[in-house]
């Protein structure tokens, strides 16, 4: 066997033995670690880790053309979770069409048909 380099344990051992740690990347709720992202969209950033907790370290603004990139991708990301939840076609096609390599709208609509026919047996019923 070799490491598979995953944080889990050494998170749990920073935090059960008040050891703390720096870690290059952890996945946390934003609350204001990343200017103008949502403040519940998870992001990927750096942290410290100890006996409190977790607590990720505050990032520096990033340029307006790439916070907003990150920004369209949650909103379709939760597009998508609300598609699945609602069982709702129509909600897959608004995150498929805000997405910016999309097809056009006929080929979107034929493209989550066949998607939905192909994938019937793990999707749940997704309608109109």
């Amino acid at each position: 066997m070799s490491p598979s380099h995953e944080m889990g344990v050494p998170i749990i051992e920073a935090m059960a033995f008040d050891a703390p740690r720096e870690l290059l990347a952890v996945n946390l709720p934003n609350r204001g670690s990343i200017p103008g992202l949502p403040e519940d969209m998870v992001v990927e950033l750096p942290a410290r880790v100890d006996g409190s907790g977790l607590h990720p370290r505050q990032m520096a603004p990033l340029p307006a053309a790439i916070t907003e990139m990150i920004r369209l991708q949650g909103v379709i990301h939760q597009l998508i979770i609300e598609a699945y939840v609602e069982q709702s076609r129509n909600k897959l096609l608004q995150a498929v069409l805000l997405d910016p390599t999309t097809p056009p709208y006929r080929n979107a609509v034929a493209m989550i048909n066949e998607m939905c026919e192909l994938q019937k047996d793990v999707l749940p019923p997704l309608h109109w």
